[in-house]
């Protein structure tokens, strides 16, 4: 399994099928979490919120 490094600025999905397309805007690597924010600035209820790193998928260009 390919390991890909997440970071500020990158655009993730929640799992590998998720549909909903968010930026990482922090990343706290004691506790292995991302502050994530939808990237549809009108999306309802868009806030920013934490997530595991291990639940996101990078989203390469072109996906």
């Amino acid at each position: 399994m390919l390991l890909c490094v997440i970071e500020v600025g990158d655009q993730v999905r929640i799992g590998q099928s998720g549909v909903s397309i968010f930026v990482v805007n922090e990343i706290d690597t004691v506790e292995g979490r991302a502050v994530i924010e939808s990237v549809e600035e009108s999306a309802p209820g868009r806030y920013p919120f934490t997530m595991p790193l291990t639940a996101l998928s990078k989203v390469e260009p072109g996906d």
